[in-house]
């Protein structure tokens, strides 16, 4: 068994899911982390956006204008900004982003208990795994470069 593979595949099946429980609500899973992100810091920028999705700049352009078609999004920038857009939720995005928050619940936490496994060790596991993953590191001269 390969941890990579089951941990990507993992991720693939929770998008999946999330986009199923979401999708009667009209949002994607990327507007949806969009909406938290933006609740978690307003006043973000459109590439700021991009990187934190995870996403190109032309693809978080898409999600933003589609929030702010539906409404949930505003564009606060100042006059003279040019492209910089500097997004902030509307209250109905803040209703949008608890109730699809509500509907996706904690049920993975519930899934991980259902196998005898403890949803927070495994999520701090996990946390120090992603760390580790995301440092540089130079090959030394005895490991494979």
């Amino acid at each position: 068994m390969d941890l990579a593979y089951e941990l990507h595949d993992l991720v693939r099946t929770l998008d999946r899911w999330a986009e199923q429980i979401l999708r009667p609500e009209g949002l994607s899973y990327n507007q949806y982390v969009a909406l938290v992100i933006l609740h978690e810091h307003p006043g973000l920028t459109g590439r700021t956006l991009a990187r934190a999705l995870g996403v190109t700049e032309a693809a978080a352009s898409g999600v933003v204008k589609a929030l702010l078609a539906a409404g949930l999004v505003t564009d606060h920038s100042p006059s003279g900004a040019g492209n910089r857009r500097e997004l902030h939720l509307t209250p109905s995005g803040s209703e949008k982003m608890t109730h699809c928050s509500a509907l996706l619940g904690h049920s993975v936490d519930d899934n991980a208990r259902a196998v005898g496994i403890d949803p927070q060790a495994l999520a701090t596991t996990i946390r120090a795994l992603h760390d580790e993953v995301r440092t540089i590191r130079t090959p030394t001269e005895s490991e494979p470069s």
